[in-house]
């Protein structure tokens, strides 16, 4: 019981009670808990007498906790209970209070902190016994055998490895590695912790990394000058943004500086792809239905062609290059021949008419298949194409409101569409079916991307926020919130990783991965 010092002697009762605690908690006390007590609570208010914590919500609980350390500028050295405030629920997060803000815990505090130093896996230290503490609810100066200097916290948990899908064996080693009086003897980094625990959590949900911003891209100038559409080279460091101010800039993505202008568009630019196999090619469209060719290292305008639509909303180009469709307001999705030899080449192919309103966004599937691209628009419609037909192999109208982007996975499985109605729908390529919504956002959703992974995908909107979304178990597993206005649209780098989103506020962001930065 707690508030008695364990003794060699009651090493034989306490995992009976245990047992008997810890299923009087997963069974009554626990959904309490989740739905009243942890959002804006500390830890060590969660954790009152005899509250046990289950193993799947500690390990929930300290995931939060890793990452939360990793978005430290630096060893913090005193991480306790005390400090630890659970501030949302659904993703669970956590917020980690500075050292000075209450007085030193001995208990959690590693050995070399005490002494007077510090080390880079102090925190891992401090980490280890908190879930310790959490999983016994016994504190550490209680699990300590001092005669042996040893830990004896594995007499007091009852795991219950018979329901239990974790490997409690490692995850027990991973604490006890944890918590070695020898720095040394820890994990080398808390990146490095979080690793071993996936190891040993199957289907636990991804957490993206941390992300910083790392530069804020001002120049578009005007009372209209929202930047409408973003798009990173896959061969330059460069990021290049299309704004209602008629303007293309180019910025280097490692610096965040201005390198070029483009100038040439009279009416706002709405779309921008690069060419995917030849370096510097820039393809544009804009307001006024004009479509235009650049090569930005030498801040050239190669073509200009008049698309015949009245707006072109969106440009893209197939996996092998040889392809590019324009979606217009018009209603209609145009194919393009690009030029094999000749990159001065554009070449018009076929007008595919469907959607009943305009054609907000088009996609080409990565693999090769029978459906080869898709499109969404104004009319809720999301349809789907091959390259053997002008008419559609199928049409949905799941969406209750305008659908405004689209993504494949990488694997070329799955579809995501989302729109004005803030839900994420997401379909079974190959068998032609609706698998999977989320409610996502608050408003409209604007734009949409897979991780390399095909099972995280990410979502952007016009409330601002980024969301990192873990398809297997549909949770949302991290926000960002980028801009104060709305966010127009989104583009990422794989390796690196890079987030950049463009909005309203006449601004780009450059987001890099914190872990890449340590």
């Amino acid at each position: 019981m707690r508030g008695e010092p364990p003794h060699k002697n009651a090493a034989s009762w306490v995992p009976k009670n245990l047992c008997f605690l810890q299923q009087l908690y997963h069974v009554k006390i626990m959904p309490d808990l989740l739905a009243k007590n942890l959002p804006n609570c500390s830890l060590s208010q969660a954790v009152k007498s005899d509250r046990i914590f289950t193993l799947p919500m500690t390990i929930e609980l300290l995931m939060a906790l890793l990452q939360a350390q990793i978005n430290l500028p630096a060893t913090h050295g005193q991480i306790t209970p005390d400090r630890i405030i659970i501030t949302t629920e659904q993703p669970l997060k956590v917020q980690i209070l500075p050292a000075d803000e209450l007085g030193v815990d001995p208990e959690f505090s590693a050995p070399e902190v005490i002494a007077g130093n510090i080390s880079p896996t102090s925190d891992s230290y401090s980490i280890g016994l908190i879930v310790i503490y959490m999983l016994t609810g016994i504190r550490p100066f209680q699990l300590f055998d001092v005669t042996n200097r040893d830990w004896i916290w594995r007499d007091y948990w009852h795991s219950q490895p018979q329901t239990s899908t974790v490997n409690t064996a490692k995850f027990a080693a991973i604490l006890d590695r944890a918590i070695a009086l020898d720095p040394n003897s820890r994990f080398s980094s808390t990146s490095a912790m979080v690793t071993a625990v996936r190891d040993c959590v199957p289907n636990l949900a991804p957490t993206p990394p941390n992300w910083t911003c790392r530069h804020t891209l001002t120049g578009h100038q005007g009372l209209f000058a929202a930047i409408k559409t973003i798009a990173i080279s896959p061969h330059l460091p460069m990021v290049v943004t299309g704004s209602e101010d008629t303007t293309i800039r180019l910025w280097n993505i490692d610096t965040g500086e201005e390198v070029g202008l483009l100038i040439g568009h009279q009416k706002s630019v709405d779309s921008i792809v690069f060419h995917p196999h030849r370096s510097g090619l820039l393809f544009s469209g804009d307001r006024a239905g004009q479509i235009k060719l650049w090569q930005v290292d030498k801040l050239t305008e190669l073509i200009s062609i008049d698309s015949q639509q009245s707006k072109v909303n969106c440009l893209v180009i197939s996996p092998d290059g040889r392809l590019m469709i324009s979606g217009g307001s018009d209603k209609t999705i145009k194919i393009w021949l690009l030029g094999l030899t000749d990159e001065r080449s554009i070449d018009y192919l076929a007008t595919l008419k469907a959607h009943q309103l305009a054609v907000n966004g088009v996609a080409f599937n990565p693999i090769e298949g029978e459906v080869s691209f898709a499109s969404v628009g104004t009319d809720r419609r999301v349809i789907l194409w091959g390259m053997e037909t002008k008419t559609p192999l199928n049409i949905f109208t799941n969406h209750t409101q305008s659908v405004k982007t689209l993504a494949f996975s990488p694997n070329g499985k799955l579809l995501a569409t989302a729109g004005d109605d803030g839900s994420i729908l997401i379909w079974d390529v190959d068998c032609r079916k609706l698998v999977q919504t989320l409610s996502a956002h608050r408003w409209t959703i604007s734009a949409l991307s897979f991780l390399a992974d095909s099972n995280t995908l990410i979502s952007a909107s016009w409330d601002g926020n980024i969301k990192f979304w873990h398809l297997n178990s549909g949770q949302e597993i991290d926000c960002l919130s980028t801009h104060q206005m709305e966010v127009f649209a989104m583009a990422i780098c794989q390796d690196p990783h890079y987030i950049v989103t463009a909005s309203r506020d006449r601004t780009a962001k450059i987001w890099q991965s914190r872990l890449l930065l340590t």
